[in-house]
């Protein structure tokens, strides 16, 4: 199958879990999310606006996508893993200049 085909649909069902607010944040998520002053409409808007810049297909229990957005004048990457009615969110940061290049692909 195309992967092109499968990113568009993975994106879409990214969206509509997010309009829908079918949204868990792990532990993990919301520790971070505090240290980094994220607030969850941030994530949400990521969600819903952002390109899928990296996948992991093999991760358990849920396949698990690295999406980034422009929000304001601040870039975000949140990954979130996509079970069938639910996203999981399982981290997210303000990329690294020294790690990530244009925000979206790794150095």
């Amino acid at each position: 199958m195309d992967r092109t085909y499968l990113v568009i649909n993975v994106i879409e069902r990214i969206r509509e879990l997010a309009e829908r607010e079918a949204i868990e944040f792990t532990r993990h998520a919301r520790t971070q999310m505090y240290m980094r002053k994220i607030s969850s409409a941030d994530v949400k808007q990521c969600l819903i606006e952002g390109e899928i810049i990296e996948e992991y297909r093999d991760d358990k229990p849920y396949p698990s996508f690295l999406l980034y957005a422009k929000l304001d004048q601040k870039y975000l990457h949140v990954v979130c893993a996509v079970a069938e009615e639910q996203l999981f969110i399982i981290t997210t940061y303000y990329p690294d200049e020294n790690l990530w290049e244009a925000h979206r692909k790794r150095k």
